[in-house]
């Protein structure tokens, strides 16, 4: 939160407004560390808290480098870090499960208004 402070700050000290403004909390693996998965969970749920307007991204697919079953980890761990306010993530688009875990989770976090994202993947059979 300290680099975040200093990085937000100097940001905005130049005009630039939050919604432009995006932070990588940086993703580790949890192979190295399992404390590391939350952490990250933990740092955007704090940023999210301290400004509310900025924006979060991650590079996901970190968290279960070294690990088998890759994709599971991934998309739970997506569906985590939407939960805590995570706006972005480099993904794989064509993976069909983790896709659909993405549009469930932004429904369930409020961030599908009326679920018509939800709606629309539903009826072109992507929630499978």
């Amino acid at each position: 939160m300290k680099i975040a402070d200093k990085l937000v700050n100097g940001l905005v000290g130049k005009n630039i407004p939050l919604e432009n403004i995006f932070v990588d909390p940086l993703v580790q693996p949890i192979s190295v560390n399992p404390a590391l998965g939350m952490a990250f969970i933990d740092s955007i749920a704090e940023i999210k808290r301290a400004w509310p307007e900025m924006h979060t991204i991650c590079g996901l697919s970190n968290v279960s480098y070294g690990l088998p079953g890759r994709k599971v980890l991934n998309r739970s761990f997506m569906i985590m870090s939407i939960a805590k306010g995570l706006d972005r993530a480099i993904v794989n688009p064509l993976d069909k499960s983790m896709m659909a875990s993405i549009i469930v989770a932004e429904a369930l976090a409020g961030r599908d208004d009326y679920c018509m994202k939800y709606l629309k993947a539903y009826r072109s059979n992507c929630l499978e």
